[in-house]
């Protein structure tokens, strides 16, 4: 059975400035030159500043390795984080200028004028019908939140109805602000993958032998994982029309001492009494007590977790791995120090 929990996140944020495709000062007349339905793009780029933040919301969900993986339990949490958006929409700072671009158009003898302006200016016709007031708007769009030029370009295309990198957008309709900022699936992932929280990993040892619950030079020491400590990661994220699925999983513990050796597969399983000897997949044996390391030895254990995500933009592949840490001071001891009254010492 599942339980929830909520947990605070630090705000995590994606992507403090924004790289935008600088268009050159007579986009129409690049356009109708090339011939090409689609918005010229220049691979130089500036930075420009705006775009605003927009709201992720995030639900994480976790299967517990405890017991040593024989199933654990499933603990979920959720938040919510703010990001730079992937493509938005700026206000064109000189609302004369497709007035402009149209005439260098119609004074360079194309035909079909209205049609060349409006590949270039999305809504150029409705406005040259209607000459209602409005605003007109430039689509800007973040270099970083993409895989690839042509996953931009993609974006970037269905910021307007036609691709166009401008947009006209009357005061009738919803007060002349534009449509929603986009946030692309793989940025929406990362940002997502980003502010997830990852338990520490906790274990159990055996043996424990004396006051200390030590365990022994020379011995196998059996090690499993216990607590909260996560087997895989889920994680759903949505932000408008976006929405993204983070899956994360492990291959298990990782582990390494002073003087140790460690042989470890998975995440372990606990010991109970009447397991044979070296049935354990997870061990860690030491050749010295932790007498010179001032009475305990610091067993450091990591998870590693490696990430996929698909979104609904149709973008999907690999996120950076994340690893969570946590060191735990073992006592190590020899086993001729410690008074074991002849019982096996995984019994003491």
């Amino acid at each position: 059975m599942s339980k929830s929990r909520t947990r605070q996140h630090q705000p995590a944020f994606l992507v403090a400035a924004f790289l935008t495709i600088a268009m050159s000062t007579g986009p129409l007349a690049q356009a109708a030159n090339s011939g090409d339905a689609s918005p010229q793009v220049d691979a130089s780029s500036t930075q420009s500043a705006g775009g605003g933040e927009i709201s992720i919301s995030i639900t994480e969900q976790y299967t517990t390795a405890s017991s040593g993986g024989g199933g654990g339990e499933t603990v979920s949490s959720s938040t919510s984080i703010s990001v730079k958006p992937s493509c938005y929409y700026e206000k064109q700072e000189d609302q004369s200028q497709v007035g402009r671009d149209a005439f260098d158009i119609q004074d360079s003898g194309k035909l079909n004028q209205p049609d060349e302006v409006e590949r270039m200016y999305s809504g150029y016709k409705q406005w040259m019908k209607d000459r209602q007031p409005g605003t007109w708007w430039h689509v800007e769009c973040n270099r970083d939140a993409f895989e690839d030029l042509g996953a931009m370009q993609a974006a970037r295309n269905r910021m307007t109805p036609n691709g166009a990198p401008y947009l006209w957008v009357p005061d009738s309709e919803n007060g002349g602000k534009p449509p929603a900022p986009y946030i692309s699936g793989r940025a929406l992932s990362t940002a997502a993958w980003k502010a997830v929280k990852i338990p520490q990993p906790t274990i159990e040892t055996n043996p424990k032998v004396g006051s200390q619950g030590a365990t022994l030079v020379g011995m196998d020491t059996w090690v499993w994982a216990t607590g909260n400590t996560p087997r895989s990661v889920t994680v759903t994220a949505s932000a408008g029309s976006t929405s993204a699925t983070v899956t994360a999983a492990s291959a298990g513990l990782q582990l390494s001492a002073p003087d140790g050796k460690s042989s470890c597969q998975g995440f372990g399983i606990a010991w109970h009494s009447g397991m044979p000897e070296g049935s354990s997949p997870c061990t860690i044996s030491f050749n010295r007590s932790s007498a010179h390391l001032g009475g305990t030895t610091p067993l450091t254990v990591s998870v590693a977790y490696s990430a996929t995500y698909t979104a609904t933009d149709g973008s999907g592949g690999d996120l950076p791995a994340i690893t969570a840490t946590n060191t735990i001071n073992l006592p190590v001891a020899e086993v001729q120090t410690l008074t074991t009254n002849n019982k096996n010492p995984r019994q003491n």
